[in-house]
C-alpha cells in the first residue's frame, strides 16, 4: 500500500473529526484531505512530477504538513529543511538531495537566491507571501485554475522522505524512508502507545525530524487522534497548550520533560487531562521520570528509535510493566538482537550493539552506497547504540559505541555516571565524556549546568559520586556550564563538548 491510499483510507472513516490544530485554526480530516489534494494537483500543474525531490524550508506550522502530504499525493519525495540552518547547511541539503522543488517563506527568498547557484537541479522555487493566511493561498495565484489530482503508479518501496540527520561523523546524511515504512509504522506506534480517538497530543519537536512526524503524526493519524501545532518549544507555552487543548498524551525529548516540570513547579496550570508523557531520542534519567510522573499524576513511557527505523524499536508497554531507566521491550512486528564486536549475540545482562528488524527499517542512506551497505546488512539494521537486556526481555541503553570510555582497561558508559548526577540536589542538566589521559588511555569529563539559586563545587560533585561509583567510573574532571549544548530537539549534544575544546590531560 502507498501513502495515498493510506491518507484516502483514514480520512473517510474520521473525516468530520478535527486533526490537526494551530492556534485557533483547525482542519477535520476531511478538509485535510481535500485541501492536500487540491495543493497536490496544483504542484502537478506546475512541474511536480512523480520521483521529484521537493525540499521544504518552514518553521513548524500547518504549512509544514500540508506541504508534506501534498508532495508525497503529487508523487515527490520530501526533504525537510530545518528552519533554524544557516545558508551553508541549507545549500548543503538542497545539493545532495538534488531538490527540484523547494517551498518555503518570503523570509528565505534572499537566502535561497544567494545559494541557488550550489543547487543546480533547484528549479521550481515558491515562497509563501507576508500577508498569506497560508501558503495554498500563494499557489491559488499561480494556479487559478486547478484540474483535479492527476493518479500517480506509487508502490510501498517508493521514497516518501528523505530526513537529514546530525552530521556527528562529518555532513548531514539523506535516510530514505518509504511510503511502506510509513503506512507500518504509524498503526504500529498506534497500538504500542495505545492511542485512540479522543487522544489529542502536541507537535512541538520539530517537524524536520522522524520523532514529530511519525508519533504524534502518523501516530495520532492512524488512529482518528488530533495534533496541536506549535512553532517551537518553550516550556510555559506547552503547559499552557496542556491546559488549553486539553492534550492526553506529550511525546517529547528529556530535557523537554524536564523544561516542562521546573516550569510546572513555578505556575498554576490544570494539566488533569494528561495521561502519558512519551520520552525518546535520548535517555531520561530515573531521577527526572520518577519526578515527573508525581507531579503530572501521568505515566512516561520510555520508547527507543531512530530515523532509520521510522520512528520506534522498543517501548515500554502501555498496558503492563514499566520500568524506570529502560526503553521497554522490542515492539510487535518488528526483530531485535544484541550482538558483540564479534558479530556473536550476547547473553542477557551483556552489553551489545542493538541491531533491528522490521518493514519500519530504511531502505538506506540517500547517494551513500557504501555506508548502506555497512549499516543494512541481510535486513538487519545496525545502530551504533549499545545496550543490555534484563532476564525479562527490556532494554537497557548504556550509550553509543562512539561514546564508550574505556579507562585502564575497564568499559565506562557515560549514562550510568549520568543518572548519578542527577540524583544531586542541584544538578539540572549532565552529560559526560571521555577525554585523553596518559596513563588511562581515557578518563570520563562531566559537564553539569544547575538549577536556580544553586550552587556546588566540583570537588562537592566528584566527591558525590565517589558514594554511589566505583573508583574507574569517577569524573575526574567536572565543568559546571551556564547551559549545556543541544540540537534543535532539545538533545544534549555530546559530539560538542568532545569537539569544541582540545582536551589535554
Amino acid at each position: 500500500m502507498n501513502l495515498i491510499e493510506f491518507i484516502k483510507g483514514l480520512v473517510k472513516e474520521f473525516r468530520k473529526k478535527v486533526f490537526l490544530r494551530e492556534g485557533e485554526i483547525s482542519l477535520t480530516y476531511g478538509e485535510f484531505g481535500r485541501g492536500t489534494d487540491r495543493l497536490a494537483a496544483a504542484l502537478q500543474i506546475l512541474g511536480l512530477k512523480k520521483g521529484d525531490h521537493a525540499a521544504v524550508l518552514l518553521p513548524n506550522s500547518l504549512d509544514t504538513l500540508l506541504c508534506y502530504f501534498s508532495i508525497i499525493k503529487a508523487g515527490g519525495t520530501v526533504i525537510p529543511i530545518n528552519s533554524l540552518y544557516t545558508p551553508r547547511e541549507i545549500a548543503f541539503i538542497l545539493h545532495n538531495s538534488e531538490a527540484n522543488f523547494l517551498l518555503s517563506t518570503v523570509q528565505f527568498q534572499k537566502t535561497i537566491e544567494g545559494i541557488q547557484p550550489q543547487a543546480p537541479a533547484l528549479g521550481r522555487t515558491i515562497f509563501r507571501e507576508e500577508g498569506d493566511s497560508s501558503i495554498s493561498q500563494t499557489i491559488d495565484r499561480l494556479v487559478p485554475s486547478i484540474s483535479p489530482l492527476q493518479p500517480v503508479d506509487l508502490s510501498s518501496e517508493d521514497k516518501a522522505i528523505i530526513f537529514y540527520t546530525s552530521g556527528t561523523l562529518g555532513q548531514p546524511k539523506g535516510v530514505m524512508l518509504t511510503h511502506g515504512n510509513f503506512t507500518f509504522s504509524g498503526p504500529n506506534i498506534a497500538q504500542a502507545y495505545g492511542l485512540k480517538e479522543e487522544d489529542i497530543t502536541m507537535a512541538v519537536l520539530p517537524l524536520v525530524h522522524v520523532f514529530a512526524v511519525a508519533s504524534p503524526v502518523f501516530g495520532s493519524m492512524s488512529s482518528g487522534g488530533e495534533v496541536v501545532i506549535l512553532a517551537r518549544f518553550q516550556a510555559e507555552a506547552a503547559l499552557q497548550a496542556f491546559e488549553h487543548y486539553r492534550i492526553t498524551w506529550f511525546p517529547g525529548v528529556p530535557t523537554m520533560f524536564n523544561y516542562i516540570f521546573h516550569a510546572y513547579q513555578k505556575g498554576t496550570y490544570n494539566v488533569s487531562s494528561i495521561r502519558m508523557g512519551l520520552s525518546g531520542g535520548a535517555s531520561l534519567s530515573v531521577e527526572l521520570l520518577k519526578n515527573w510522573e508525581k507531579a503530572f499524576k501521568a505515566k512516561i513511557l520510555e520508547v527507543y528509535g531512530l530515523t532509520e527505523s521510522t520512528g520506534l524499536v522498543t517501548a515500554n508497554p502501555v498496558a503492563g510493566v514499566r520500568k524506570a531507566g529502560s526503553i521497554g521491550l522490542t515492539v510487535p512486528n518488528v526483530e531485535t538482537r544484541l550482538i558483540d564486536k564479534d558479530g556473536k549475540e550476547v547473553f542477557k545482562g551483556e552489553v551489545g550493539e542493538i541491531l533491528f528488524k522490521g518493514r519500519n527499517a530504511t531502505k538506506g542512506y540517500w547517494k551513500l552506497p557504501e555506508l548502506t551497505r555497512a549499516s543494512i546488512r541481510e535486513g538487519w539494521v545496525y545502530t551504533g547504540d549499545l545496550a543490555k537486556q534484563d532476564e525479562d526481555g527490556y532494554f537497557y541503553i548504556v550509550g553509543r559505541k562512539k561514546d564508550l570510555i574505556i579507562t585502564g582497561g575497564y568499559n565506562v558508559y557515560p549514562r550510568e555516571i549520568e543518572e548519578v548526577l542527577y540524583t544531586h540536589p542541584a544538578v539540572y542538566e549532565a552529560a559526560v565524556i571521555g577525554v585523553p589521559d596518559e596513563v588511562k588511555g581515557e578518563i570520563p569529563r562531566a559537564f553539569i549546568s544547575l538549577k536556580p539559586g544553586q550552587q556546588v563545587s566540583e570537588r562537592e560533585v566528584i566527591d558525590f559520586c565517589k558514594a554511589n561509583l566505583a573508583p574507574y567510573k569517577l569524573p575526574r574532571q567536572v565543568e559546571i556550564l551556564s547551559e549545556l549544548p543541544k540540537s534543535s530537539t532539545g538533545k544534549i549534544l555530546h559530539r560538542e563538548l568532545r569537539e569544541e575544546k582540545n582536551w589535554r590531560a
